[in-house]
């Protein structure tokens, strides 16, 4: 015969809600919260009871709907999928073999791998005008980090109002790790952040800060406002939230200020990898970001009127 108290628990495990409890390690936990006391929580595992005292939990949040969860061997170009908390050091060793330079003859920026056939996403100003791209790949090899630059590079897709490009090596035999993606969009401001990048040619420099605002509106477009410090050559690196996971791409930064960066939402890369054939490159497009220099003035005319040219872009 089953006990009052144990009658007590299976009647209170049928009335209470689902709740994601984060744990110190980066652990989680998903059980129903029976009882919250001064000494913990007690929790429903289904087959026994489990009281977790307050100093191991550092969050809890109601288990409203199930995460989604998309699976590496779908036909999409890019991974997204849940993750634990973990901290920036163990995320800059998993992640940073993902971030490559991105070089032409005009200058460096960064990218990332999105999968294993060898596409990456950078800024479109980091390949903008440009036909000959190369991407420097790291590998750790034991104490030593090979350089590997693929030369044979194509662009894939190019979506110049979101400053974004899609790139993928034609031929390659390295082993390549990509980033992944999370299901849904949850920023909050404050969370910690952290961006993987080459400013100025320095490889795989790690920064951390947080988010400072999840939407700054400039020319129509919102961006991902955040304190981590970032430099020219840092454009088209990945920004990743606490799990490791990419929520947006550095693309500009103010130099006259401290900390005052910006990054495109990671949203805008996965629609356009997900609707790639809209975005598709040709080289024959205006779009298509090739330089077309004005032509000549007329001889004894000239204007004073402003031209597109002379306005100066966000750094």
């Amino acid at each position: 015969m089953r006990t009052p108290l144990f009658l007590t628990a299976i009647l209170l495990a049928a009335c209470a809600s689902a709740e994601r409890i984060a744990l110190k390690g980066g652990a989680q936990l998903q059980a129903p919260v029976l009882k919250e006391t001064d000494n913990g929580l007690v929790v429903d595992l289904g087959y026994d009871l489990l009281r977790i005292p307050p100093g191991e939990i550092l969050a809890t949040t109601p288990d409203e709907a199930p995460e989604v969860f998309v699976p590496d061997n779908t036909n999409r170009l890019y991974a997204a999928r849940t993750a634990e908390r973990i901290t920036t050091a163990e995320a800059a060793e998993r992640f940073a073999p993902s971030v490559v330079v991105v070089k032409t003859a005009a200058g460096l920026g960064s990218g990332f791998f999105i999968n294993e056939k060898g596409y990456l996403v950078t800024n479109f100003h980091v390949i903008a005008g440009e036909k000959k791209i190369s991407v420097t790949q790291f590998l750790q090899e034991g104490q030593i980090l090979r350089r590997v630059v693929h030369s044979d590079v194509e662009i894939v897709a190019a979506a110049p109002f979101h400053d974004l490009a899609i790139l993928r090596l034609k031929a390659f035999d390295t082993r390549i790790t990509p980033v992944v993606f999370a299901p849904a969009e949850t920023l909050e401001i404050g969370e910690t952040v952290f961006a993987i990048g080459n400013p100025l040619g320095l490889e795989r420099t790690v920064t951390e800060g947080v988010l400072s605002q999840t939407h700054r509106n400039f020319g129509g477009i919102l961006y991902l406002q955040v304190d981590a410090p970032v430099n020219p050559g840092n454009s088209g690196g990945p920004l990743f939230n606490a799990r490791g996971q990419v929520i947006g791409i550095i693309n500009m930064g103010v130099p006259t200020m401290e900390g005052l960066n910006f990054a495109i939402p990671a949203r805008h890369a996965t629609y356009i990898l997900d609707h790639i054939d809209a975005f598709a490159y040709d080289a024959s497009n205006p779009e298509s970001g090739f330089v077309y220099p004005d032509p000549p003035r007329r001889p004894g005319h000239f204007s004073t009127e402003p031209k597109e040219s002379d306005h100066v872009p966000l750094p």
